[in-house]
């Protein structure tokens, strides 16, 4: 296959060479064509799951053009005179083009089809590769699907411009202007994530750049979710300031790079000539810039592709053992440990959707004060439970397990290194943001066995996580992996490893949670507060014998539990 597509390259090369010597541009654009065409069909072969996907996607598209339909139908007989119609048509343009922009971002650790890299040992520079790419782009199923849909879209534009346009000058214009202007803003899809993918391409971290960028863009779409669902909860059932909400949103997206392009005819057709000129210069500007911008990501990618990365050699060195901790294995396994927390998007994408959800809850007892209870209910649980982040360590290390066993590393200090560093980084955080949601909500009477409670439960957390991670390994999605597309939840010693270090933490602490429910509705403060003691004194108890248990099946069967993981799924 390699030997092959090295070939095919070769070809697509070559393609592009005349008699004298210069470019054929159309040539090589079509070569390119046929290299994007090859890599998509060849991709299909023997893989069932991928073509199920395909057709299923290709179904849900059919579908989605046939209710965007029907909803542009009853959009344009219902609207009829009135800014609802190219309100509602700048709110979609502008949501599209985002949607081409976050989609990318968000599937890190995927490569672009025909990354320019592969092209670098060959002579033709990114000025002569950019056009055939930028057709390649568009050789796609969400490319076709995203045509078809501006192609139904500019055809209910023209239906509306000759029923209910304002005058006849601005429906003819609002026509002539029609199909440039929404190809423009097909042709802003298409370049965002073009440009997007050669920029991380060009970074000298180039795969750290895609999987910290894919978390970034994940924690930001979380954030929108939740600011969205947060909006429409403090409005409640009323209509109209929703409405008022996301037309106001329309109109600001219709003057960025996102709406500009195809807000365009429809100013056109309203009359409103000055802006649709300010707006097609910023289209204009947008198209240029995004192309500059590919380009030279695209020229600092092939040389980086040909001379490697030449800050390698200068890259900062850090001590691996922090200052703070003892200068022997137990401090190498805590400073391992916070480079993981750092470095690696499965761990780094909880630190930052843990203190997102602490704040979406948050904000959500504020919005409704009624609903107090069953939300700090949740932060509670949520923090008690956050020590099951660590029931699969032994699978998450993966092949990167054996050199654990033949450094000869203590059990000991190989797992309480880990407990450690989770101890810096997530504990404190969760604890004292859980005790100002506490004093916000007014229940501050509750904040000692609150704190002491949620304590003893994430430190036996750990200790069951310790064992049963020790006992119950399972392979894990290899570093880089997206939350979104992590397989190894899904496996069935995950659900059982999972389920049981759950009832590990919960059962052992059912009379604190006992004792605590009585404390809380009697109002008695010593019963609360033995609440939260017995809950400490049992989560340190837990610990402890979680650790001996897991110490004791390390030291015995690592290289048995290793080999059930050593492959990543």
């Amino acid at each position: 296959m390699a030997g092959v597509l090295s070939s095919e390259q070769h070809a697509v090369a070559s393609a592009g060479t005349v008699e004298h010597g210069g470019p054929d541009r159309r040539a090589l654009v079509r070569g390119q064509l046929r290299l994007k065409w090859t890599l998509w069909r060849r991709s299909y072969r023997g893989n069932v799951g991928k073509i199920i996907g395909t057709a299923f996607g290709a179904l849900y598209g059919l579908g989605g053009l046939a209710l965007l339909v029907f909803a542009m139908l009853g959009l344009t007989l219902w609207s009829g005179e009135g800014v609802l119609f190219p309100t509602v048509l700048r709110g979609i343009g502008a949501a599209t083009v985002l949607a081409w922009l976050l989609i990318p971002l968000l599937a890190f650790g995927v490569d672009d089809t025909l990354d320019a890299r592969t092209f670098a040992p060959y002579p033709r520079s990114a000025r002569e590769l950019q056009p055939g790419l930028f057709a390649a782009a568009a050789l796609s199923l969400p490319a076709l699907f995203t045509l078809l849909a501006v192609a139904v879209v500019s055809a209910f534009e023209a239906i509306w411009m000759v029923a209910f346009g304002p005058g006849a000058l601005g429906t003819v214009l609002g026509l002539v202007v029609l199909l440039p202007a929404n190809l423009a803003g097909l042709a802003t899809c298409l370049l965002l994530p073009r440009a997007v993918f050669a920029h991380q391409a060009s970074r000298s971290s180039s795969r750290g750049g895609r999987e910290i960028g894919g978390v970034v863009a994940l924690i930001v779409m979380l954030a929108a979710l939740y600011g969205v669902s947060l909006g429409a909860q403090s409005l409640g059932e009323n209509i109209t300031r929703v409405g008022t909400w996301a037309a106001t949103a329309a109109e600001v997206a219709a003057w960025t790079p996102f709406g500009a392009a195809f807000a365009i005819p429809l100013d056109v057709a309203e009359g409103a000539w000055l802006t649709a000129l300010v707006r097609a210069l910023i289209t204009a500007a947008t198209l240029v810039l995004l192309w500059r911008w590919w380009r030279r990501s695209l020229d600092a990618a092939l040389t980086s592709a040909l001379v490697g990365d030449a800050s390698s050699g200068a890259a900062k060195v850090t001590a691996l053992v922090p200052r703070w901790a003892p200068s022997n294995a137990l401090g190498v396994s805590v400073g391992r440990t916070l480079r993981y927390w750092r470095r690696d998007t499965r761990y780094l994408a909880s630190l930052g959707v843990y203190p997102l959800v602490f704040v979406f809850l948050g904000a959500m007892g504020v919005v409704l004060p009624e609903q107090r209870p069953f939300y700090f209910t949740m932060l509670v649980v949520l923090t008690a439970l956050s020590g099951v982040t660590l029931s699969n360590e032994v699978g998450f290390d993966g092949p990167a397990g054996w050199v654990n066993i033949t450094a000869g590393v203590r059990a000991r200090d190989n797992l309480l290194g880990r407990v450690i560093a989770m101890a810096v980084l997530v504990a404190p955080v969760m604890l004292v943001m859980l005790g100002v949601i506490a004093v916000l909500f007014g229940y501050a009477s509750l904040l000692p066995m609150v704190l002491l409670g949620a304590a003893g439960m994430t430190v036996g957390g750990w200790g069951a996580s310790v064992a049963i991670g020790s006992i119950l390994p399972y392979p894990a999605s290899p570093p880089g992996t997206s939350p979104l597309k992590d397989k190894s939840a899904s496996t069935g010693n995950a659900m059982v490893s999972m389920t049981v270090t759950m009832l590990a933490v919960i059962v052992p602490q059912l009379p604190a949670l006992g004792l605590g429910i009585w404390g809380a509705a009697s109002g008695n403060l010593l019963l609360q507060l033995g609440a939260g003691m017995l809950a400490l004194v049992v989560g340190v108890v837990e610990f402890g014998l979680g650790l001996r248990i897991g110490c004791a099946r390390l030291d015995a069967r690592y290289p048995d539990l290793f080999q059930k993981v050593r492959a990543f799924l």
